[in-house]
């Protein structure tokens, strides 16, 4: 548990280990609320609806695809790694 001080303008801030372990980077944006007298935050991802990801994924294996042979791996074991990412990321 780490003891933070409220400063001017009720700014805090989040103590190194806490970000290190939350994953929170400069830039990262947090959710607050407040439950039972407790402050509850969340870090949240934003995503840029401009930007066509799955598009950038499936350039991305491919490159990835393209690499396997040289590096003693196979084609099902990128699909393996791949459905597991996915899932990850639910």
């Amino acid at each position: 548990m780490s003891l933070v001080k409220v400063k001017r303008f009720a700014q805090v801030t989040i103590p190194a280990d806490i970000r290190r372990r939350a994953h929170i980077e400069p830039g990262d944006f947090v959710e607050m609320t407040c439950e039972k007298g407790k402050i509850i935050m969340t870090p949240k991802r934003v995503s840029d609806k401009t930007v066509d990801w799955e598009r950038k994924f499936d350039e991305a294996l491919a490159q990835v695809r393209k690499g396997v042979p040289q590096r003693g791996l196979s084609s099902a074991d990128v699909d393996k790694a791949v459905r597991t990412a996915r899932r990850r990321s639910r």
